[in-house]
């Protein structure tokens, strides 16, 4: 996977569940983005609310900052979002093959980004060696597959410059670890790590990055679409074809993700960590 050791079960696990399921996620979805939409101020179109946690990305790269990773890449959207408006390079990784192949093929398509954007097969808590000196590492939705999240800290940090940033977007937990509402989202999203925000600040500064900045997004998702409202009424058929299919498994998680939001049992939150000197 890394060029040094294999993924763990944890890694193996979710390395075939996107393997199976990104062609659906692609299928599904709007402007290759497999994360949520965000309707942020301003925003009026879906294509909009797809790209918002890019724009957040973007607030966050600072005037001379021109080199940037991308923990946990999908098809390369968020790389060739940012290397089309800003003079960055970006690398992205990925722990799924098949990810990493349409990222190089959309890629491709672009050739004034040739050289601005490369993406390669990954375990983003255990990065290849040569993978430093960045300014500005990002991870989202993909930080819940993190296994463990001390080690994603820990690499993200070795990949940063001193002074480099982490932004984070991603669900944290705000109710005890062993609440029993979490299981399906855990089981069907393959979620390693589902942190509240104080532990994942503690390991973080395990790891020499300090949380500077916390945003709660959550109240910019659309819950509940008419979409969300199917995926919820074929729960029945989900649940029983979830042991045989990755996609069952998706949807039965989605539908709980969505759940607990509606609970209040997480929060969706930009988190900024910045590495020291």
């Amino acid at each position: 996977m890394t060029g040094h050791q294999d993924a763990g079960a944890t890694g193996a696990r979710v390395r075939h569940y996107y393997d199976a399921n990104t062609w659906k996620f692609l299928v599904s979805g709007n402007q290759r983005a497999i994360h949520r939409e965000l309707w942020g101020p301003g925003v009026t179109s879906a294509d909009e609310a797809v790209h918002h946690a890019h724009t957040l990305v973007l607030d966050e790269l600072g005037p001379a900052d021109s080199r940037v990773l991308d923990l946990g890449c999908g098809v390369g959207t968020t790389a060739l979002h940012l290397a089309q408006r800003r003079p960055v390079e970006v690398v992205g990784v990925s722990i799924s093959p098949a990810q990493v192949r349409l990222a190089q093929r959309f890629a491709a398509r672009n050739e004034r980004l040739q050289g601005s954007v490369r993406f390669r097969t990954a375990d983003f808590t255990d990065l290849p060696h040569e993978l430093t000196g960045f300014d500005l590492a990002v991870a989202i939705e993909s930080f819940v597959h993190a296994d463990p999240a001390a080690a994603f800290f820990r690499e993200a940090a070795r990949a940063l410059r001193p002074g480099g940033a982490l932004v984070v977007i991603d669900d944290f937990r705000l109710c005890a670890p062993s609440d029993p509402r979490l299981s399906d989202v855990r089981d069907g999203w393959h979620m390693a790590t589902l942190l509240s925000e104080p532990e994942a600040a503690r390991l973080a500064a395990a790891a020499g990055l300090d949380l500077q900045v916390s945003r709660d997004l959550s109240s910019l998702q659309r819950l509940g679409r008419p979409r969300d409202r199917l995926v919820r009424a074929a729960q029945p058929v989900l649940r029983r074809l979830r042991s045989r299919s990755v996609w069952a498994q998706s949807m039965v998680g989605g539908d709980a993700l969505q759940r607990c939001h509606r609970q209040g049992l997480l929060a969706y939150r930009l988190l900024r960590f910045v590495r020291g000197s």
